[in-house]
């Protein structure tokens, strides 16, 4: 898929019905997704609202005609507690991942 239609789909995808959801706020503003290129990142302070905005995206891009890779789709969490972080694609559980942090000053 050219990089343009990829942005299409990604601005279609993430313009349908997220409102409502996420819980995780910066400067007192709800944030639910960063875009990055071709990566979509969700932010929520709990599982349960994450799974939820996961189906939430599968369900839209199924509309699409778009499946989430399963195999490069990823858990982050970022925390002081070591718990992973259940999220499930059609019965897989995605792989939960170590936080990295990169600093890149200009």
């Amino acid at each position: 898929m050219s990089p343009v239609v990829s942005k299409l789909y990604s601005e279609c995808l993430t313009k349908e019905d997220l409102e409502g959801f996420g819980d995780f706020k910066i400067g007192g503003q709800i944030i639910h997704i960063v875009k990055c290129a071709d990566d979509l990142v969700l932010l929520a302070k709990e599982g349960k609202v994450l799974q939820d905005m996961t189906d939430k995206l599968i369900d839209i891009g199924r509309l699409y005609e778009m499946d989430m890779n399963v195999e490069k789709t990823e858990v982050m969490r970022i925390s002081r507690q070591p718990f992973p972080v259940k999220i499930m694609i059609d019965q897989k559980q995605l792989e939960n991942v170590e936080f990295l942090y990169i600093w890149v000053a200009f």
